[in-house]
């Protein structure tokens, strides 16, 4: 568990994670070796949907968050853990507990002790749309990104993407998938998945008229690649998250 002496010895909070509250929409955390937070700013006591941090401090993500998205998280803690490699710029959808979904990027290193073993990790999530570090090694693609955002719903064409950014199909699916993880097509589902976790829970369509305003082909395109993304059907989704 984190030591508290020194920040109690001297008088103040601990200034690491108090400075990421000064940037919107940042969480930071530092967790021990056995996965255990013991270091974060407001931001995750807002993601987990806790009053005091003292809730946390100690506890695992498999305490707050669905099993699927733990999963996953966990996954990529104990590779950092057993390999001693850094994950950058990690790309995904992630719900942020009022039932939309951002697209995040998350940094995650190994901290290591003054032996030189690696004795936990630290990380920073942020919004994708302010953090731009993978755009600026492939700034070629901003046009595309517009295009895709703006038209994802009418299933453009990867074609006419490549087009977008003045380049190949073959060089902006490249581009594209060591940018984002996934290809351009994966990311347009994400994006219709985005979407419609907005619209379960903030209209009352009906799944036929979201899954037309989505650009899926069908209802049953819908719920199935909606499962498939969130690990949960539309209509169990919108059940917990829809507004009374």
């Amino acid at each position: 568990m984190k030591d508290d002496r020194f920040f109690q010895k001297n008088n103040f909070k601990d200034p690491v994670s108090s400075i990421f509250d000064d940037l919107a929409g940042y969480t930071f955390f530092v967790k021990d070796i056995e996965l255990r937070y013991v270091l974060f700013n407001k931001r995750l006591l807002k993601l987990f949907g806790v009053d005091d941090g003292s809730q946390i401090l100690g506890k695992r993500d498999g305490d707050f968050v669905p099993f699927h998205i733990m999963k996953v998280w966990r996954k990529d803690d104990l590779h950092i853990i057993e390999t001693g490699k850094s994950i950058h710029n990690r790309i995904e959808l992630v719900p942020s507990g009022d039932g939309f979904v951002n697209w995040s990027t998350t940094n995650k290193k190994p901290l290591f002790n003054t032996r030189g073993d690696i004795c936990g990790i630290i990380g920073v999530t942020r919004p994708f749309s302010q953090s731009n570090a993978s755009l600026q090694q492939n700034h070629e693609l901003g046009p595309s990104l517009k295009l895709l955002h703006r038209s994802f719903h009418e299933n453009i064409a990867v074609s006419k993407l490549a087009a977008a950014a003045h380049i190949s199909l073959s060089t902006f699916q490249r581009k594209f998938k060591s940018c984002f993880n996934m290809s351009p097509k994966q990311y347009m589902r994400h994006l219709k998945v985005q979407e419609a976790c907005h619209k379960l829970t903030q209209t009352t369509m009906n799944f036929a008229e979201i899954s037309y305003a989505c650009g899926f082909s069908d209802q049953s395109h819908f719920s199935r690649e909606f499962t498939r993304i969130m690990k949960e059907p539309p209509s169990s989704y919108r059940n917990r998250y829809k507004i009374h």
